[in-house]
Formats: structure tokens, C-alpha cells, sequence
């Protein structure tokens, strides 16, 4: 499956998608897909992947191993990044309105499925 036919099963199939991208952990874009105008994905992926970059290195020096999936909660979207690699993550935006769990489940699949295309 390429990135972008993921990345077009995870936004039409979650309600409220606004938008979702594979994402290096430098934060540069491997590929994106916009559902709704108004979401910076590049901006969105740098700033968020630094915050992933920082649970990782608390959670290795906790020794908790590592993060596979962060969630950010915001006044207006809900963000889930899920680890696809050391190197790589798929991010999801969302409306507040949308289908949280059914993200985070078929995010799970998606990065599942993304692991064989690395």
C-alpha cells in the first residue's frame, strides 16, 4: 500500500479528519494529505514531532522504553502521532467533534502497515 493510499484510508475513514502526514522525526514531510483548508501539517509535524522527539528521550531515560503513540489535545483539533520506525511517524489531525478512538485504532493499523514500505 503506498503512503498516500494510507494516508487516504485513515482521513476518509475517521470522522473529522483535517488532515494527515508521514513524518521524518527531523519533522520534514514524507507525504501528506489535506482534508480541510486552515491545518499547517509542515508547521503541525515539525513542531509536534520535536515534542515526540522529547517524550522518547524521558521515557528511555526513565527506562520505560520507548513511546509508540503521543496525543495532543487542543481547544480546536486532536493530534495523534504513532510511531511507524526509529525514524518515521504518521500524524493525524482532527476536529474536536471527531471519532478519537477510531484515530488512534486506525492509526495503529496504518503505521502497521507502513512498517513493510521502510
Amino acid at each position: 500500500m503506498s503512503f498516500t493510499e494510507v494516508l487516504k484510508y485513515v482521513t476518509s475513514s475517521v470522522k473529522g479528519a483535517k488532515g494527515a502526514a508521514i513524518v521524518g522525526m527531523d519533522g520534514i514531510i514524507v507525504d501528506s494529505l489535506m482534508v480541510t483548508a486552515g491545518v499547517d501539517l509542515p508547521s503541525v509535524s515539525a513542531e509536534y514531532g520535536n515534542i515526540l522527539k522529547e517524550v522518547q528521550n524521558a521515557s528511555q531515560s526513565l527506562r520505560m522504553g520507548s513511546p509508540s503513540e503521543v496525543s495532543v489535545i487542543t481547544e480546536s483539533s486532536d493530534l495523534i502521532m504513532r510511531k511507524i520506525n526509529d525514524d518515521y511517524f504518521i500524524a493525524l489531525v482532527m476536529s474536536r467533534d471527531g471519532n478519537f478512538g477510531k484515530g488512534r485504532f486506525l492509526m495503529r493499523v496504518a503505521a502497521n502497515r507502513l512498517v513493510e514500505e521502510f
